[in-house]
Protein backbone atom coordinates (compact mmCIF):
# COMPACT_ATOMS: atom_id res chain seq x y z
CA UNK A 1 0.00 0.00 0.00
CA UNK A 2 1.08 3.66 -0.91
CA UNK A 3 -0.15 6.97 -0.74
CA UNK A 4 1.75 9.35 -3.56
CA UNK A 5 1.24 13.19 -4.29
CA UNK A 6 1.70 15.10 -7.25
CA UNK A 7 0.66 18.25 -9.00
CA UNK A 8 0.28 17.54 -12.16
CA UNK A 9 -0.73 14.43 -13.91
CA UNK A 10 2.84 13.88 -15.90
CA UNK A 11 4.38 14.20 -12.68
CA UNK A 12 1.82 11.92 -10.96
CA UNK A 13 2.45 9.41 -13.41
CA UNK A 14 6.42 9.45 -13.26
CA UNK A 15 6.74 8.82 -9.10
CA UNK A 16 3.68 6.28 -9.61
CA UNK A 17 6.15 3.90 -12.00
CA UNK A 18 9.26 5.24 -10.24
CA UNK A 19 7.35 3.96 -6.81
CA UNK A 20 6.42 0.09 -8.68
CA UNK A 21 10.25 0.30 -10.32
CA UNK A 22 11.75 0.26 -6.96
CA UNK A 23 9.94 -2.87 -5.97
CA UNK A 24 11.63 -6.17 -6.88
CA UNK A 25 8.20 -7.50 -8.28
CA UNK A 26 7.36 -4.19 -10.06
CA UNK A 27 3.94 -4.50 -8.66
CA UNK A 28 1.93 -3.31 -5.41
CA UNK A 29 -1.96 -3.32 -3.85
CA UNK A 30 -3.79 -0.20 -3.16
CA UNK A 31 -1.72 2.20 -4.91
CA UNK A 32 -3.31 5.71 -3.72
CA UNK A 33 -2.17 9.02 -6.18
CA UNK A 34 -3.29 12.64 -5.45
CA UNK A 35 -3.58 14.85 -7.94
CA UNK A 36 -3.82 18.91 -6.89
CA UNK A 37 -3.54 19.97 -10.33
CA UNK A 38 -5.42 17.96 -12.91
CA UNK A 39 -5.51 20.57 -15.15
CA UNK A 40 -2.01 22.23 -14.81
CA UNK A 41 0.46 21.76 -17.62
CA UNK A 42 4.01 23.28 -17.77
CA UNK A 43 6.52 22.87 -20.59
CA UNK A 44 7.81 19.88 -18.43
CA UNK A 45 4.57 18.54 -18.10
CA UNK A 46 3.92 18.27 -22.25
CA UNK A 47 7.83 17.09 -22.38
CA UNK A 48 6.84 13.83 -20.42
CA UNK A 49 3.76 13.23 -22.26
CA UNK A 50 6.05 13.36 -25.55
CA UNK A 51 8.17 11.62 -24.34
CA UNK A 52 5.59 8.44 -22.77
CA UNK A 53 4.16 8.88 -25.85
CA UNK A 54 6.96 8.42 -28.02
CA UNK A 55 8.09 5.48 -26.03
CA UNK A 56 4.88 3.38 -26.18
CA UNK A 57 4.19 4.01 -29.68
CA UNK A 58 7.55 2.87 -31.01
CA UNK A 59 7.38 -0.36 -29.12
CA UNK A 60 3.69 -0.87 -30.43
CA UNK A 61 1.81 0.10 -27.71
CA UNK A 62 -1.17 2.47 -27.36
CA UNK A 63 -0.61 6.30 -27.95
CA UNK A 64 -1.28 8.27 -24.89
CA UNK A 65 -4.22 10.26 -26.51
CA UNK A 66 -5.94 6.83 -27.63
CA UNK A 67 -5.99 5.99 -24.05
CA UNK A 68 -7.36 8.82 -22.78
CA UNK A 69 -10.03 9.44 -25.34
CA UNK A 70 -11.49 5.71 -24.21
CA UNK A 71 -12.38 7.91 -21.06
CA UNK A 72 -13.76 10.69 -22.25
CA UNK A 73 -13.98 12.05 -26.05
CA UNK A 74 -12.39 15.30 -25.81
CA UNK A 75 -12.08 15.35 -29.64
CA UNK A 76 -15.85 15.44 -30.08
CA UNK A 77 -16.32 17.56 -27.34
CA UNK A 78 -13.81 20.31 -28.87
CA UNK A 79 -15.43 19.89 -32.39
CA UNK A 80 -19.29 19.36 -31.72
CA UNK A 81 -19.75 20.58 -27.63
CA UNK A 82 -22.22 19.04 -25.59
CA UNK A 83 -24.34 16.99 -27.99
CA UNK A 84 -20.92 15.86 -29.64
CA UNK A 85 -20.16 13.88 -26.50
CA UNK A 86 -23.97 13.07 -25.51
CA UNK A 87 -24.96 11.96 -28.59
CA UNK A 88 -22.53 11.67 -31.62
CA UNK A 89 -19.73 9.63 -29.95
CA UNK A 90 -21.80 6.94 -28.46
CA UNK A 91 -23.93 6.31 -31.87
CA UNK A 92 -19.91 5.87 -33.59
CA UNK A 93 -18.39 3.68 -30.71
CA UNK A 94 -21.40 1.83 -30.19
CA UNK A 95 -20.80 0.61 -34.29
CA UNK A 96 -17.60 -0.03 -34.26
CA UNK A 97 -17.74 -2.11 -31.22
CA UNK A 98 -20.41 -4.19 -33.03
CA UNK A 99 -17.84 -5.57 -34.93
CA UNK A 100 -15.51 -6.57 -32.27
CA UNK A 101 -15.28 -9.57 -31.01
CA UNK A 102 -17.62 -11.25 -28.90
CA UNK A 103 -14.95 -10.72 -25.71
CA UNK A 104 -14.39 -7.51 -25.90
CA UNK A 105 -17.92 -6.55 -26.61
CA UNK A 106 -18.13 -4.70 -23.21
CA UNK A 107 -17.61 -1.29 -24.91
CA UNK A 108 -14.85 1.39 -23.43
CA UNK A 109 -15.28 3.39 -20.60
CA UNK A 110 -16.50 6.52 -22.37
CA UNK A 111 -19.48 4.80 -23.36
CA UNK A 112 -19.98 3.32 -20.18
CA UNK A 113 -20.19 6.53 -18.70
CA UNK A 114 -22.50 7.79 -21.23
CA UNK A 115 -25.05 4.91 -21.86
CA UNK A 116 -26.34 2.60 -19.23
CA UNK A 117 -29.39 0.60 -18.62
CA UNK A 118 -31.61 0.89 -15.50
CA UNK A 119 -33.65 -2.00 -14.05
CA UNK A 120 -36.51 -1.81 -16.20
CA UNK A 121 -34.67 -1.78 -19.17
CA UNK A 122 -34.50 2.26 -19.56
CA UNK A 123 -31.54 3.58 -21.31
CA UNK A 124 -30.22 6.48 -19.92
CA UNK A 125 -26.35 8.84 -19.92
CA UNK A 126 -24.80 8.52 -16.16
CA UNK A 127 -22.99 11.66 -16.74
CA UNK A 128 -25.88 14.00 -17.65
CA UNK A 129 -27.77 13.15 -15.12
CA UNK A 130 -24.49 13.94 -12.96
CA UNK A 131 -24.47 17.61 -14.71
CA UNK A 132 -28.15 18.01 -14.02
CA UNK A 133 -27.93 16.91 -10.25
CA UNK A 134 -25.26 19.06 -9.42
CA UNK A 135 -26.56 22.22 -11.54
CA UNK A 136 -29.92 21.49 -9.35
CA UNK A 137 -27.22 21.02 -5.81
CA UNK A 138 -26.50 24.84 -6.35
CA UNK A 139 -29.70 26.12 -6.61
CA UNK A 140 -31.19 24.03 -3.44
CA UNK A 141 -27.20 25.48 -1.34
CA UNK A 142 -28.39 28.84 -2.38
CA UNK A 143 -31.94 28.68 -1.15
CA UNK A 144 -31.79 25.62 2.01
CA UNK A 145 -29.32 27.21 4.67
CA UNK A 146 -29.17 23.08 5.94
CA UNK A 147 -27.71 22.31 2.73
CA UNK A 148 -24.68 24.65 3.61
CA UNK A 149 -21.43 23.13 3.50
CA UNK A 150 -23.00 19.35 2.70
CA UNK A 151 -21.11 18.23 -0.38
CA UNK A 152 -23.19 16.76 -2.94
CA UNK A 153 -22.08 13.02 -4.12
CA UNK A 154 -22.08 11.14 -6.97
CA UNK A 155 -21.61 8.23 -8.38
CA UNK A 156 -20.38 6.22 -12.07
CA UNK A 157 -20.42 2.75 -11.64
CA UNK A 158 -18.25 0.94 -14.37
CA UNK A 159 -18.51 -2.64 -13.63
CA UNK A 160 -21.72 -4.22 -14.87
CA UNK A 161 -21.97 -7.58 -13.34
CA UNK A 162 -24.70 -8.30 -15.85
CA UNK A 163 -22.29 -7.86 -18.37
CA UNK A 164 -19.19 -9.28 -16.58
CA UNK A 165 -19.45 -11.05 -13.67
CA UNK A 166 -18.46 -14.58 -16.10
CA UNK A 167 -15.39 -12.91 -17.22
CA UNK A 168 -12.48 -14.57 -15.33
CA UNK A 169 -9.14 -13.50 -17.03
CA UNK A 170 -9.17 -10.26 -18.41
CA UNK A 171 -11.87 -8.97 -21.35
CA UNK A 172 -13.45 -6.71 -18.73
CA UNK A 173 -12.98 -3.03 -16.98
CA UNK A 174 -10.25 -2.49 -15.59
CA UNK A 175 -11.88 1.09 -14.36
CA UNK A 176 -14.61 -0.30 -11.97
CA UNK A 177 -15.93 3.27 -10.19
CA UNK A 178 -16.28 6.66 -10.81
CA UNK A 179 -16.66 8.86 -7.91
CA UNK A 180 -17.65 13.10 -7.97
CA UNK A 181 -17.76 15.29 -4.72
CA UNK A 182 -18.86 18.88 -5.16
CA UNK A 183 -18.15 21.04 -2.35
CA UNK A 184 -16.94 24.41 -2.12
CA UNK A 185 -17.36 25.22 -5.88
CA UNK A 186 -14.71 22.20 -6.93
CA UNK A 187 -14.93 19.34 -8.89
CA UNK A 188 -13.34 16.09 -7.19
CA UNK A 189 -12.70 13.10 -8.68
CA UNK A 190 -12.07 10.09 -7.65
CA UNK A 191 -11.41 6.88 -9.81
CA UNK A 192 -10.97 3.01 -8.81
CA UNK A 193 -9.45 0.24 -11.07
CA UNK A 194 -9.29 -3.29 -10.09
CA UNK A 195 -5.77 -3.86 -11.75
CA UNK A 196 -3.92 -1.32 -13.31
CA UNK A 197 -1.22 -1.37 -16.23
CA UNK A 198 1.12 1.73 -15.35
CA UNK A 199 3.48 1.81 -18.04
CA UNK A 200 0.55 1.63 -21.08
CA UNK A 201 -2.52 2.59 -19.40
CA UNK A 202 -1.50 4.96 -16.36
CA UNK A 203 -0.96 8.55 -18.26
CA UNK A 204 -3.39 7.75 -20.48
CA UNK A 205 -6.30 7.16 -17.79
CA UNK A 206 -4.93 10.22 -15.76
CA UNK A 207 -5.61 12.41 -18.96
CA UNK A 208 -8.97 10.98 -19.51
CA UNK A 209 -10.04 11.39 -16.20
CA UNK A 210 -8.69 14.62 -15.97
CA UNK A 211 -10.90 16.05 -18.95
CA UNK A 212 -14.15 14.31 -17.57
CA UNK A 213 -13.43 15.93 -14.69
CA UNK A 214 -12.58 19.31 -15.97
CA UNK A 215 -16.13 18.72 -18.77
CA UNK A 216 -18.04 18.50 -15.60
CA UNK A 217 -16.39 21.32 -14.31
CA UNK A 218 -16.99 23.66 -16.93
CA UNK A 219 -20.16 22.80 -17.91
CA UNK A 220 -21.74 23.22 -14.50
CA UNK A 221 -19.64 26.72 -14.41
CA UNK A 222 -17.46 24.96 -11.49
CA UNK A 223 -13.27 24.70 -10.62
CA UNK A 224 -11.43 21.39 -10.99
CA UNK A 225 -10.23 20.16 -7.79
CA UNK A 226 -8.38 16.96 -6.54
CA UNK A 227 -8.53 13.88 -9.40
CA UNK A 228 -7.78 10.68 -7.03
CA UNK A 229 -6.92 7.29 -7.83
CA UNK A 230 -7.34 4.17 -6.47
CA UNK A 231 -5.09 1.36 -8.20
CA UNK A 232 -6.11 -1.81 -5.92
CA UNK A 233 -3.63 -3.57 -7.97
CA UNK A 234 -0.65 -1.54 -9.65
CA UNK A 235 1.52 -3.53 -11.99
CA UNK A 236 4.72 -2.17 -13.95
CA UNK A 237 3.55 -4.02 -17.23
CA UNK A 238 6.68 -5.20 -19.43
CA UNK A 239 6.86 -7.23 -22.13
CA UNK A 240 3.44 -9.91 -22.22
CA UNK A 241 2.51 -9.42 -19.15
CA UNK A 242 0.41 -6.52 -20.14
CA UNK A 243 -1.99 -8.85 -22.34
CA UNK A 244 -0.61 -6.65 -25.36
CA UNK A 245 1.78 -7.38 -28.17
CA UNK A 246 4.29 -4.76 -26.88
CA UNK A 247 8.04 -4.56 -27.01
CA UNK A 248 9.36 -3.20 -23.82
CA UNK A 249 11.00 -4.65 -21.13
CA UNK A 250 12.25 -3.11 -17.23
CA UNK A 251 15.03 -2.11 -18.18
CA UNK A 252 13.61 -0.25 -21.22
CA UNK A 253 10.83 1.48 -18.61
CA UNK A 254 13.31 2.35 -16.40
CA UNK A 255 15.20 4.15 -18.94
CA UNK A 256 12.77 6.12 -19.83
CA UNK A 257 11.59 7.51 -16.35
CA UNK A 258 14.90 8.29 -15.17
CA UNK A 259 15.10 10.08 -18.74
CA UNK A 260 11.41 11.58 -17.63
CA UNK A 261 13.05 12.58 -13.60
CA UNK A 262 16.04 14.53 -15.87
CA UNK A 263 13.19 16.69 -17.73
CA UNK A 264 11.97 18.00 -13.96
CA UNK A 265 15.61 18.08 -12.36
CA UNK A 266 16.21 21.50 -13.60
CA UNK A 267 12.93 23.07 -11.84
CA UNK A 268 13.58 21.02 -8.65
CA UNK A 269 17.10 23.06 -8.68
Amino acid sequence: MEMIKGRSLPEMWLKAAGHLAAIRTHEDFDVFLGISDPVALSAEDAAVIKMVDAFLVSHGGYPVNTVAETIFPLEEYIRNGVAGVFENYPRKIAAIHKARPKEAKWGCYALRILRQVDRNGVTFNPLEKVLDKIKKHGRYRASNELGLGLPLAEDIPIYDPALDRNQYFGGMPCLSHVSIKVHDGLVRLNATYRSHYYVQRLLGNLIGLGRLQYFIARETGLKVGQLTINSTFAHLDAGSHNGKDCKWGIIDVKRLIADCNAVYEPVAA
